[in-house]
């Protein structure tokens, strides 16, 4: 049998608890798990050895030099590890070792959601994986996609006001999927770019709201189940793109059951999720979703530093999507 495989792990050496800092690395660096504390020889022996370990948040001021050259002597041989240098007052000197790796950044202190972000992005151009697409190719890609697709929006809008029925008929569905695929590159844009990030408090019964709307804007009803007065700290932008894409992945893979719109809170956490009727019995020719989709709604769910929601029925048809705080 298997081992089932550890998420990657994240070391934040610091002396504080700073959870606006837990949420920034959360948001760059996926599903890892994360653990901030102030450095320990034996811990880091213990943990920096591990083959889960992804990446080392190190605040320099806050450690001696032969700890940080512990740390630059257990990495010579992990290459793949990410490590970001917080640098206050002390400066970059004694520890030029840990300077030399490819994975590595230096950030002045303190440290911004701006500064955090240009070091994830020089670290992904010095050690980029064979075959990956630079940000500059995807932002290009969407940007390159977008203009024609207009085209053909406004070109099938003026063939469906023609007042011909036939046309129509043939236009309205032609429609809908230009607006599909015009929203799915908007969210592609949003997962992958770095964009900075602009949380704010908001009423999740307000979101609900636009939800609906825009769930009737593509001929769809749907019920509301809301607890009112429950507000989360977010970049509606992300909120917005992951709950319209869980929208979308449900309108296509889904049951096509009743649809419904929950707000709750389970244990202490904030809920937004969409809910469909499963299917009474498992489905004769199931199609499941494309794996990128589902991906997508997770990576725009970390952007909001939030839980993704995802529950399925008969092995792989989508039935509860949503984000959780």
């Amino acid at each position: 049998m298997t081992a089932p495989q550890l998420p990657s792990t994240v070391l934040l050496l610091t002396p504080e608890d700073d959870v606006g800092l837990s949420a920034v690395i959360r948001s760059g660096c996926g599903d890892c798990r994360i653990h901030q504390r102030s450095f320990d020889l034996t811990e880091w022996l213990r943990e920096g050895a591990q083959a889960n370990l992804a990446g080392v948040l190190v605040d320099t001021d806050q450690m001696s030099l032969g700890d940080l050259r512990v740390i630059a002597a257990s990495l010579v041989s992990r290459a793949h590890v990410w490590l970001i240098l917080l640098v206050g007052d002390r400066g970059l000197a004694g520890f030029e070792q840990l300077l030399d790796r490819a994975k590595t950044a230096a950030l002045p202190k303190p440290w911004t959601p701006q500064g955090i972000a240009q070091a994830f992005r020089r670290i992904q151009a010095n050690h980029s994986p064979p075959g990956a697409f630079p940000q500059e190719f995807l932002d290009g890609l969407v940007e390159g996609l977008r203009d024609p697709l207009t085209s053909i929006s406004g070109y099938l809008q003026l063939l469906g006001n023609q007042g011909n029925e036939n046309i129509s008929a043939l236009v309205s569905p032609a429609l809908e999927a230009a607006s599909q695929l015009s929203a799915q590159l908007e969210f592609l844009h949003l997962a992958a770019a770095e964009l900075h990030p602009h949380p704010d408090s908001y009423d999740l019964k307000n979101i609900a709201d636009e939800l609906v709307q825009y769930a009737a804007r593509a001929g769809l009803e749907v019920e509301v189940e809301v607890v009112s007065g429950l507000r989360i700290e977010a970049d509606v932008r992300y909120l917005r793109a992951a709950m319209q894409s869980a929208f979308l992945l449900l309108q296509r893979f889904g049951s096509g059951g009743r649809l419904l719109l929950c707000v709750q809170q389970v244990d202490g956490h904030c809920e937004i999720l969409w809910r469909q009727e499963p299917l009474a019995g498992a489905p004769q020719h199931p199609m499941p979703p494309p794996p990128y989709l589902q991906d997508l709604f997770q990576r725009l769910c970390r952007r909001i530093a939030a839980q993704a929601v995802v529950e399925v029925t008969h092995s792989n048809i989508p039935s509860v999507l949503g984000v959780r705080w």
